[in-house]
């Protein structure tokens, strides 16, 4: 069995539906957060529900219970996706709360399964840990400088693992996600709002003047890659999982032009202080040690987000 935190969110509730695909039992838990509607994550986990190997639990892992809860189960390895994600939304006010979902949480989980038999567990890290290196890819060699607060949890979860890894001998692998998109993408991310605004004809808010980029990757690529970590016997590796394209955000909403055969409406506001501005993944190590070629076009990835925004808010029959 694997068990899968944050299942319902937008990487956790693909990767569920490709692990039942592959035969696995999977148990997911998630406490259906609220930084977006709960309809909005049960819909993502419409498939996984009618599949009888899928268990589910509304919980949340900050919860001193958890260990009982997952007590008893054969559980073969832990993808640890569950935080608050964004960049933008995390700031010195409510950093208390990053704290606790992302920190503690993490804790409280190798607290939970430490000296009970796994031997296995994938942490869900972030690009935003490198801050800004501007010239050059970014290397897991480099030493991590965080510019935003989230960046700050996020490292934080790694040496945790670190930590947990090292004295109750766990195999912790941490991926270093850059720009995921696709279908069950987080309404506040950018492919995501760039593709309904102008489906409804509203106008898209860009950062700065859209010259920053991002280094994408396709969230069944994604998920693929850590189907590998899972199968594959890799000692504590510190991994970039990028798709090795940079785009500016310009370009990005250019391409989603194309495909919808729309001109959005764009409105460039303030830049965000925290934001980097280029993330570019060497990842020269995820392909030589997952062998990782599974690369999605980006008009294609792009296409199937905008037919799963059309199912989200039932436009399929308009356009």
């Amino acid at each position: 069995m694997i068990l899968v935190t944050g299942a319902a969110g937008f990487i956790g509730s693909n990767l569920c539906e490709i692990l039942l695909r592959k035969g696995y039992h999977v148990l997911g838990i998630d406490c259906y957060y609220d930084n977006y509607p709960k309809w909005v994550k049960k819909f993502h986990l419409r498939n996984c529900f009618r599949n009888p190997n899928f268990i589910f639990l509304e919980n949340n892992i900050l919860d001193p219970n958890i260990a009982k809860l997952i007590e008893g189960l054969k559980i073969r390895c832990i993808v640890h996706l569950a935080d608050i994600p964004g960049v933008t939304t995390c700031s010195e006010i409510n950093f208390d709360e990053y704290i606790q979902y992302n920190i503690t949480a993490t804790q409280r989980l190798l607290e939970a399964v430490k000296n009970k038999g796994i031997k296995k567990i994938v942490y869900a890290s972030s690009s935003t840990v490198y801050g800004n290196i501007c010239d050059l890819s970014m290397s897991e060699l480099q030493n991590p400088k965080p510019i935003s607060l989230y960046g700050v949890s996020k490292l934080a979860g790694e040496t945790l693992c670190h930590y947990y890894g090292n004295i109750y001998d766990i195999d912790i692998d941490v991926l270093r996600f850059f720009t995921v998109y696709g279908p069950n993408q987080r309404p506040d991310m950018a492919f995501h709002r760039f593709i309904r605004n102008m489906l409804f004809g509203e106008e898209i808010n860009v950062y700065g003047d859209g010259n920053q980029r991002r280094d994408f990757i396709y969230i069944d690529d994604i998920c693929e890659i850590m189907v590998k970590m899972i199968r594959k016997d890799i000692k504590e590796e510190i991994m970039n999982i990028g798709g090795g394209l940079s785009l500016s955000v310009n370009e990005s909403i250019k391409i989603i032009e194309e495909v919808l055969n729309k001109k959005a409406k764009i409105k460039y506001i303030e830049p965000i202080q925290e934001e980097q501005l280029i993330t570019h993944a060497n990842v020269e190590k995820m392909e030589s040690i997952l062998a990782s070629d599974n690369k999605t076009g980006i008009y294609q990835g792009i296409k199937r987000e905008v037919d799963y925004i059309k199912k989200l808010y039932k436009l399929t029959e308009i356009y």
